[in-house]
């Protein structure tokens, strides 16, 4: 990870938003290979994500009024979202959308003092909403595979089980056909 000034951040970060708002289809789209419980796993890689999001956090909470946090607390919350991104594997990108996202008011406004309790609060509402894109993904995969039918059905072999002796079964198929072929010819 390597040091970048607050405009290029920024302009990495606009690939992930949509007209101004975060496009979670994007963020979900990360390679894990990129997300913070994979980047932790490498040498070294815990002391520069935890950096990375503390400094991130910092820069933010200079901006808020009412963050109440000294240095020591910023890095027990960057910590904590490092401890907790192994629920949803969140990326630093997440992380730096969400501060964005705070800092802009999307999150809704901060009436009281910002501690690491109201902190998560906040960061909560923006998983949940993270979540909820996952989960509108995952049922539009479900009907795209549900209207493309059946793989079983629409195939034209017939597999036999490993102890099935196929005279029989050639046999059982004989009589299905023919019982559905008199049931035809009786109703005609």
């Amino acid at each position: 990870m390597e040091r970048k000034d607050s405009g290029t951040v920024q302009e990495m970060l606009q690939v992930y938003r949509e007209r101004g708002a975060v496009d979670h289809k994007k963020t979900l789209a990360i390679p894990f290979e990129q997300r913070i419980p994979t980047l932790i796993e490498q040498p070294g890689g815990r002391v520069r994500v935890s950096a990375a999001i503390a400094s991130s956090i910092l820069s933010a909470f200079k901006h808020i009024d009412k963050a109440r946090m000294d240095a020591e607390q910023i890095v027990e919350l960057a910590e904590n979202i490092i401890d907790s991104s192994f629920e949803d594997q969140l990326s630093i990108e997440d992380v730096l959308l969400f501060l964005k996202d705070l800092l802009m008011g999307k999150c809704g406004k901060i009436t009281g003092i910002l501690d690491m309790p109201s902190f998560f609060e906040y960061f909560e509402q923006y998983r949940n909403q993270r979540y909820r894109t996952l989960e509108a993904i995952r049922y539009e995969e479900h009907l795209n595979q549900k209207s493309m039918g059946h793989a079983a059905r629409s195939s034209s072999e017939i597999t036999l089980l490993k102890d099935e002796d196929p005279g029989t079964v050639m046999d059982l198929m004989q009589t299905m056909y023919e019982a559905r072929n008199d049931s035809q010819d009786e109703a005609v």
